[in-house]
């Protein structure tokens, strides 16, 4: 796979070497960018890679600013590895994440938000206290105050430096752990929980100074935790708990104070841990048995379990052949790759040499370059979609037919450019082809909706089509659904036409999860629809059921 790794160049964080290593060891492709860049490099991840890890360390300076990189990742349709962006954000601020977690029954240590320099402690907010910035993390800022003054006094220097609330939570005695979770296909999997071994006997808590120390070998500071047996479940438990209130995915890291009496206090989670492999995720992981290379296509692993065949379906190079002779596509992702009735009606239809011929809805081109292979002097392909649009310049410029093909974005007749008016009231055509969405729905659900019964962009094709087709041989090339209202589609083709021709008709084997997987509720809808006359589809047995393919030509337009 081609994967993405997206970092924050310049911070003393290594992750996205040692992740690029990994992925590099699995035999993928990987491209690196700066985060700084990601509003100009989102579209090409998204285009151009399977998955995307990102592991942005800060966004525009500071930290709270880093799920912003995810939101525009998602924006684009990037597929990520791990938590979406709302969970980032939601992780990433320690004061709504401790607020989340004590909602669902963790405990974590107590605390208040101090948002000004004018601020008293509650009586039950024992000293000493950790002071930590609320949207910083590797421990940046965590600073240790023994009494009123003292907190009061760096409370205020933090706000002024930081910019933002300040956390001051009771210290917690006892051991720190590192809880890694990494999802599987047999669901959330605890990694063996890791312990810090910290120098600073009076207060031992992970320092900014601590983490940005660089390491090499073995560490002597980290071991496998040694959790007594009546509190192990109980962590297996809060943990699997917490990853699911907080809305993670794929992977994270908790870090846990356990208390002298037994009680694990959560701090906080991370849903970018460390990736390094000295780190408490990797080490968590070894000591599962899970080497690096196999815990990075672990990560992968999980999301590709949530995305499914879509990440398959990248950009794929097709060669098709039709009685004309072989057609070379490319089909990006984000473009329906043609399907089997659109390969047939390339086959059928009856260009002429010399002729001018619109393609509504181009998709891959396909349509088009058929047009032109067939001796067609002008091609327009038109399409609502700039995916679309780019595949057929690609795909035109492959097969060598720039000179006869003209691409143009528009809503069926609608063009849009200066030179509109020109082509409404002057250019005419000898074919019109169209294969327009006409699946049918209660209301929107993607780009196949075709309008409550199907016939909504159909209709808009019939209706428009005598404007734009020479008088003498203009004809219309239609591929129509029998599950949208083939009665009312035959009705109007006969109004708006002389001639009527249904050329041949294919079935269509689908599935009720098929319609289901576009959109809850879908295949109920279809079966209302075939109850009341305007779907026809045949049940097959075995869960399977048939629609059929008609292809249409029509010529006469009648100038109504």
């Amino acid at each position: 796979m081609h994967i993405g790794v997206v970092h924050t160049v310049g911070s003393p964080c290594c992750c996205a070497e040692a992740v690029t290593g990994g992925l590099t060891a699995l035999g993928h492709d990987v491209t690196t960018v700066n985060s700084e860049e990601i509003e100009v490099r989102a579209a090409e991840l998204a285009r151009n890679c399977d998955l995307v890890i990102d592991h942005t360390d800060t966004f525009r300076g500071r930290g709270i600013f880093r799920a912003f990189v995810r939101l525009i990742l998602e924006g684009h349709g990037v597929r990520l590895v791990g938590s979406g962006s709302r969970a980032c954000f939601t992780a990433d601020d320690k004061i709504v994440s401790k607020a989340c977690l004590a909602s669902a029954g963790i405990i974590t240590p107590p605390g208040i938000v101090i948002r000004s320099k004018q601020w008293k402690p509650p009586s039950w907010l024992r000293f000493p206290l950790i002071l930590k910035p609320a949207f910083e993390h590797m421990s940046r800022g965590v600073v240790v105050a023994e009494t009123m003054v003292d907190a009061r006094s760096k409370a205020a220097h933090m706000l002024k430096a930081f910019q933002q609330p300040i956390i001051a939570e009771s210290y917690i005695a006892g051991r720190e752990l590192a809880v890694s979770v990494l999802e599987g296909p047999h669901g959330l999997e605890i990694l063996p929980p890791l312990e810090w071994k910290i120098d600073d006997e009076e207060y031992g808590f992970l320092s900014e100074d601590f983490k940005l120390e660089e390491r090499s070998g073995e560490r002597n500071d980290a071991v496998k935790a040694l959790i007594p047996a009546h509190l192990q479940e109980q962590l297996k438990n809060h943990v699997g708990y917490a990853f699911r209130s907080l809305c993670l995915r794929d992977y994270a890291r908790f870090d846990l104070r356990l208390s002298p009496g037994g009680t694990f206090y959560f701090l906080e989670a991370n849903v970018t841990p460390s990736l390094e492999p000295l780190e408490a995720f990797a080490l968590s992981a070894q000591w599962a048995g899970i080497d690096y290379p196999s815990l990075v296509d672990r990560m992968l692993s999980a999301a590709l379990g949530r995305y499914g065949d879509s990440v398959a379906e990248g950009e794929a190079a097709v060669t098709l052949d039709l009685p004309f002779g072989p057609l070379e596509l490319l089909v990006p992702r984000g473009v329906h790759t043609p399907p089997p009735s659109t390969i047939q009606l390339a086959g059928i239809l009856d260009i002429q040499p010399g002729e001018k011929v619109m393609d509504l809805g181009c998709g891959t081109g396909i349509l088009s370059i058929a047009a032109a292979k067939l001796g067609a002097r002008r091609v327009v392909a038109v399409d609502i979609s700039t995916k679309a649009l780019e595949a057929t310049a690609h795909n035109v410029r492959q097969n060598g037919f720039e000179k006869q093909i003209e691409t143009r974005f528009g809503s069926w007749y609608e063009l849009v450019g200066k030179e509109s008016k020109t082509y409404h009231k002057k250019e005419r055509y000898d074919v019109i082809i169209a294969t327009p969405p006409q699946t049918p729905g209660p209301y929107p659900f993607g780009p196949r909706y075709g309008g409550h019964d199907g016939t909504q962009h159909l209709f808009t094709v019939i209706d428009g089509a005598s404007e734009f087709l020479s008088s003498q041989k203009g004809r219309l090339w239609l591929i129509v659904l029998s599950i949208a209202n083939p009665r009312a589609v035959f009705e109007r083709l006969k109004v708006r036409f002389k001639d009527v021709t249904t050329v041949c008709q294919t079935g269509r084997i689908f599935s009720a999860d098929e319609y289901e997987s576009l959109e809850q509720g879908l295949f109920q809808y279809l079966l209302q629809l075939r109850s009341h006359g305007t779907a026809e589809f045949q049940d097959m047995g075995g869960g399977q059921y048939m629609f059929y393919n008609f292809f249409i030509r029509a010529s006469g337009a009648k100038q109504l």
